[in-house]
C-alpha cells in the first residue's frame, strides 16, 4: 500500500465532501500511477499527487474583475418648471381701473376730492377709448372665474371697478356704460345705501346697475380700517355686507374691495370662509394670478388725467407686465 498517497488523498476527500463533491472509488488510471511512481523517486517536498485534483469538477474559473468603472449616475440640472399646468394656478395681465366719483368737483373741494373726481366728460372720452382700441370691458367675477376654473377670457379683457357706490356713478356714469354697452363692477358700503345717505345710491339704484347687467360687490359696512381686527368685527363687515346686498337686491355676491386698501392676512381668511372669491387692492399693477385673487392689482384713474394721460398709463402698465 502507497502510505503516501493515502495519507495525501483522505484529507482530499475530506475537502472535498465538505465542499459539496461526492467521491466515488475511483480505479487509478495509467497516468495517476505513473505520476505515483515519479512521486516514489522524487525528493520528498515535491507532492506530485496533487495531480489528483484533476479528478475534481472543474470549476468554472472566475473571471479575474475588470477595471470595469462603478456607473455613478450623471448629474443633472435641477428641473426647471415645465409646460405643464396645475389648471387650479392661472394668471394673466388683465387692467382693472379705478374710480371713485364720475362728477366735476365742487369748487371748494380739497386735493383729495379732485384726485378722486372724472368727469363725466373725461370718462365718456376714455370709454370711447376703450371701445377704439377693441378692449372688452368685462366684469371682476369675470376674471375670478378665469383664474379660478379657466373659463376663457375676451380679447384684450379690462375690468372697470367703482368704489364707494356714490350717487353719480348712476347719473353719470351708467348712462355711458349703457351707450357702449360695458359691464363694469361697482364696490357698495351698504350701510350709507341702507341710511340712504346723500350722495350715495339707495338700493332701488342698486338693483337698477344690477339689472343693467352690472356686478355688484362689497365694500364693507361702513369703511372701516380692516387691520388687526378681531374676527367678530370682520364677520359683521365682510359676511354681514355680503348677506345685505344680496337680500337687497337679489344676486350673489363674490367680489371684495378692501377700504383704503387695508387688509390683513386675518381678512383674507374671512374673505375665504364667507364665499368671496376675489378681492381688489389699491397696489398698481395689471398682473393677476390665481395666487393673489384676494390681492388683485389696479390702476388708478386721477381726476387730472385727460384720454391721453388715461391712454398712456394704460399703455404704460400693460407694456410693464407688473
Amino acid at each position: 500500500m502507497n502510505w503516501k498517497r493515502l495519507l495525501f488523498t483522505a484529507p482530499l476527500a475530506i475537502l472535498l465532501t465538505v465542499a459539496g463533491f461526492e467521491i466515488s472509488p475511483v480505479t487509478p488510471s495509467g497516468s495517476v500511477r505513473t505520476a505515483d511512481m515519479v512521486a516514489s523517486s522524487a525528493p520528498p517536498p515535491v507532492q506530485v499527487q496533487v495531480v489528483v485534483v484533476v479528478a475534481e469538477p472543474t470549476p468554472t474559473e472566475t473571471p479575474t474583475p475588470t477595471a470595469t468603472p462603478t456607473i455613478t449616475p450623471v448629474p443633472t440640472s435641477t428641473p426647471l418648471p415645465t409646460a405643464t399646468r396645475n389648471p387650479n394656478l392661472r394668471s394673466t395681465r388683465v387692467p382693472i381701473m379705478m374710480y371713485h366719483y364720475i362728477s366735476v368737483p365742487p369748487p371748494d373741494a380739497d386735493i383729495y376730492r379732485r384726485d378722486l373726481s372724472v368727469t363725466p366728460d373725461n370718462f365718456a372720452a376714455q370709454m370711447d377709448y376703450l371701445e377704439a382700441q377693441g378692449y372688452h370691458p368685462i366684469k371682476l367675477s369675470d376674471l375670478s372665474d378665469y383664474l379660478l376654473n379657466g373659463k376663457p377670457l375676451p380679447p384684450k379683457p379690462i375690468v372697470l371697478t367703482f368704489d364707494d357706490g356714490y350717487l353719480d356713478n348712476y347719473q353719470n356714469a351708467l348712462p355711458i356704460l349703457k351707450k357702449h354697452k360695458f359691464p363694469a363692477t361697482f364696490f357698495i358700503i351698504t350701510q350709507f345705501a341702507e341710511e340712504r345717505r346723500p350722495n350715495y345710491m339707495n338700493w332701488d339704484q342698486i338693483e337698477e346697475l344690477a339689472i343693467e347687467g352690472m356686478e355688484i360687490g362689497s365694500h364693507t359696512m361702513d369703511h372701516p380700517d380692516l387691520r388687526r381686527r378681531t374676527t367678530a368685527f370682520l364677520e359683521t363687515q365682510i359676511a354681514g355686507s355680503k348677506l345685505m346686498i344680496e337680500s337687497r337686491i337679489g344676486t350673489p355676491v363674490t367680489s371684495f374691495c378692501y377700504p383704503s386698501s387695508t387688509y390683513d392676512a386675518k381678512t383674507i381668511g374671512v374673505l375665504r370662509s364667507d364665499g368671496y372669491l376675489a378681492a381688489v387692492t389699491e397696489t398698481s399693477g395689471v398682473y393677476q394670478s390665481t395666487n393673489s385673487i384676494y390681492e388683485l392689482r389696479r390702476i388708478r384713474v386721477r381726476g387730472s388725467y385727460a384720454v391721453n394721460d388715461f391712454a398712456y398709463w394704460l399703455k404704460y402698465w400693460i407694456a410693464s407686465g407688473k
